[in-house]
């Protein structure tokens, strides 16, 4: 499994502003925050199992799975907000 590095917040959040930006360019139509959500959700279940049936210590496992919430975090943020900026958000 490929370490995740450190995130840094603020260019996950310009990641997921700019694949709102690319989504808005080839979907048309809104889309609801909760479906936004349940993506993320069903995202971090995924990778945080596939973090648990990896090789590495207990204690990487925490530290990845923090790093991935929070590039998660990040990114879900800047999406919702280039969406909302873009009148797509419902």
């Amino acid at each position: 499994m490929k370490a995740i590095k450190d995130v840094n917040p603020a260019q996950a959040y310009i990641e997921g502003m700019l694949w709102a930006a690319y989504g808005v360019k080839i979907i048309s139509g809104s889309v609801a925050e909760w479906q936004i959500d349940k993506v993320r959700e069903c995202a971090q279940k995924l990778k945080e199992a596939e973090i648990d049936h990896s090789s590495l210590s207990q204690a990487e496992k925490e530290y990845q799975k923090r790093q991935w919430k929070q590039w998660l975090d990040s990114t879900t943020q800047g999406f919702k907000d280039k969406l909302k900026e873009e009148g797509r958000l419902k």
